[in-house]
């Protein structure tokens, strides 16, 4: 996953951050956790390669420029929070050049259906570009009546810290660019954002700073994290959803609707997906033939996985060119 954080001017530093940090100690994870776990990628994408100032006046080196064509091969676009201090701020932000220039910028990527997601205050730059105009979404809580009043055709949805609908993915206070964070490495693998929680979690002394962290923590499904394991142990075989189901202690139909509500897909597609990131990773780092790679997934043949990494690559292919 190749994920572009926008840095503009006079952004939070926090949020722009550690969104930033987790993304990357996520990545770093992967070693620990199962290397066919595709990596996750996070670079600074700005108007220019000028470094940009912060709220607090760090400068943030740019790794992209917006329209780069390099940013084609991003999958997600992340906007994190503008520094305002009072809903008069928020509005004056706005109006500003470059935050114009995103909001054309972001209403482009829309079409092209990739994913968007933001942040506190960076909610606001969604719904100015009218991207979540009947959608559903959060936002900070302490702007939430100017964001009803501004944003009337958005159902605000303030009981939680993060909120999904169809490729856009908003988060509520500063420290919820955390959770948006872990949110993200989620969809990637929940098994390797449950590590990554802990990493980050690791010191157990109380701190306010850290209780949004814990946001993820209690939306994780344990049950879907299990599942991956399982399936991720056991690629090998032939492996059937009612089988893993039965191993980790509870029913199909239990384990069809959580995976589906975590991931938005089922448990045979994510199986065939892990499978697919399997035999990808051994064909680029081993020496193994095709027919010795599918039995090491679980495929009879290699035929049937030459066909899965075809269509698998025409996506990839599809998405760069968009």
């Amino acid at each position: 996953m190749n994920v572009g954080v926008i840095a503009l001017p006079g952004c939070w530093d926090s949020g722009l951050t550690s969104v930033l940090d987790v993304l990357r100690a996520a990545n770093s994870a992967r070693e620990q956790v199962d290397r066919d776990i595709p990596a996750i990628r996070a670079q600074t994408v700005a108007a220019d390669r000028a470094p940009v100032p912060t709220a607090g006046r760090l400068l943030v080196p740019v790794d992209l420029e917006m329209d780069d064509d390099a940013t084609a091969g991003l999958d997600t676009l992340v906007i994190p929070a503008l520094a305002a201090k009072s809903p008069a701020g928020i509005v004056d932000a706005l109006m500003r050049d470059e935050v114009r220039a995103l909001r054309a910028m972001l209403r482009e990527w829309s079409l092209a259906g990739r994913e968007l997601a933001a942040a506190c205050t960076g909610t606001f730059v969604l719904a100015e570009s009218g991207l979540l105009d009947n959608r559903r979404a959060t936002t900070s809580w302490w702007l939430s009546a100017t964001f009803r009043n501004r944003y009337p055709k958005t159902e605000l949805d303030t009981s939680r810290m993060v909120v999904h609908d169809g490729k856009i993915v908003t988060a509520g206070a500063a420290f919820a660019h955390i959770d948006l964070a872990m949110s993200l490495v989620s969809r990637v693998s929940p098994q390797l954002a449950d590590a990554t929680a802990a990493a980050l979690l690791v010191d157990e002394r109380p701190a306010r700073s850290i209780e949004s962290a814990l946001g993820y923590l209690a939306d994780a499904d344990r049950l879907v994290t299990d599942f991956e394991t399982w399936v991720r142990s056991n690629l090998e075989r032939d492996v059937a959803v009612t089988d893993a189901a039965l191993a980790i202690g509870t029913t199909r139909r239990t384990l069809e609707r959580r995976v589906r509500q975590r991931l938005n897909t089922t448990p045979y597609a994510l199986i065939q997906r892990l499978r697919v990131e399997r035999a990808d990773h051994l064909r680029r780092t081993t020496g193994l033939s095709l027919e010795r790679i599918a039995a090491m997934v679980g495929y009879r043949n290699a035929s049937t996985l030459r066909a899965l990494l075809k269509t698998a690559s025409r996506g990839a292919g599809a998405h760069e060119g968009d």
